[in-house]
């Protein structure tokens, strides 16, 4: 038997039913681009993270999700944006495209501290991107409150993060806005890509429509600078409604595969805050643990090998990632996925008592 790390096309038959029935009626229909499938997502999703319909905004990847924010957020073309070291680059190459300059900080176990995005502050910051990594909560109530202090917009990247609750209230509601990446290995996955963002002011919502699509007031009209064709596909759309019902026990399948690996080594995260978007093992010795699981058919990846100081195309530059590049040489995702067999689960578990 050989475990795959991620397996997006193993679904539930009563799922992949629901998948299969929401994509035949959009090809039946006659809204192929937004209409009534996006406008039901946008308020599907809203309703289930707690904020109104009108703030929710369905765009085309997780990426433009950023990008869209920033500019609706309307960040000013050449202002520093910090972002974590160990983020995986998206949230970096989303400022670029918005004209905005990335400026790394360290991350501890549980995402930056205060104390780490104060070493980061340079000339021209405007923004702080919190990602919640692995599905994991950032605790974020001394961060939001620092950069209030400062003066700083505040976006959550909550791609990783579906479902996340703390303290009963989704992950997301203490900044300008939150976004989430619907790729088909997320806990909440289109069958190809997806994204959508959403916003603490109604009126900001509305700016980052019309930058969805071209920036248009008046159809054909280009009013907003800064837009692009970045819009939320019906199909996705109805595919991912289809899809939101299941996603509360998905996520509870997520966290008992953790908690099980948990019981046979060092889990990155806390158990109490997470939706388990990876199982991610550290060890002191992640190249052999690695080989090992391999040898018994665990397949593995490491989210992320380089820091976005390490990637050129970013030009980043460099800063003091002390944490982050440590934990970076430890860490190595393992399967975790709600299709999972309990058999599958056994065949990790026991790799991973063998590997220590």
């Amino acid at each position: 038997m050989r475990v795959p790390v991620a397996a997006p096309t193993r679904l539930d038959p009563d799922e992949a039913a629901a998948v299969q029935q929401a994509a035949a009626e959009v090809i039946r229909g006659s809204d192929w681009v937004l209409g009534d499938p996006v406008a039901r997502f946008e308020a599907e999703l809203a309703a289930y993270v707690g904020v109104a319909s009108d703030v929710m905004v369905g765009v085309g990847n997780g990426t433009d999700a950023l990008v869209v924010a920033f500019a609706a957020l309307d960040l000013p073309a050449g202002a520093a944006v910090l972002v974590a070291a160990d983020e995986g680059g998206y949230a970096a190459t989303a400022a670029r495209l918005a004209g905005l300059v990335p400026v790394a900080i360290d991350s501890g176990p549980h995402g930056p501290t205060v104390a780490m995005a104060e070493a980061g502050l340079t000339t021209g910051v405007a923004a702080l991107v919190v990602t919640h990594l692995h599905g994991n909560a950032v605790p974020i109530a001394e961060l939001d409150a620092w950069r209030r202090s400062r003066g700083l917009i505040l976006v959550e990247d909550c791609a990783q993060a579906h479902g996340l609750r703390v303290d009963g209230g989704h992950v997301g509601n203490a900044g300008d806005a939150a976004t989430f990446s619907f790729y088909p290995t997320k806990n909440l996955g289109a069958v190809g890509d997806g994204g959508a963002v959403w916003f603490a002011d109604a009126a900001v919502a509305d700016s980052a429509r019309s930058l969805r699509q071209y920036g248009w007031g008046d159809r054909y009209r280009v009013q907003h600078a800064r837009g692009r064709n970045s819009r939320l596909d019906p199909i996705q759309a109805a595919i991912l409604s289809a899809r939101l019902p299941y996603l509360d026990p998905r996520n509870d399948r997520r966290r008992a595969i953790a908690s099980r690996y948990a019981e046979h080594a060092d889990l990155l995260g806390d158990l109490e805050a997470t939706v388990a978007h990876h199982a991610v093992v550290q060890s002191e010795s992640r190249d052999a643990l690695a080989a090992a699981l391999e040898a018994c058919g665990v397949g593995t990846a490491v989210h992320y090998p380089w820091l976005v100081t390490e990637m050129p195309g970013l030009e980043i530059a460099p800063a003091r990632t002390r944490e982050a590049a440590t934990r970076r040489d430890r860490i190595l995702s393992i399967p975790c996925f709600p299709e999972m067999t309990d058999a599958e689960v056994d065949v990790v578990c026991t790799a991973l008592e063998e590997s220590r």
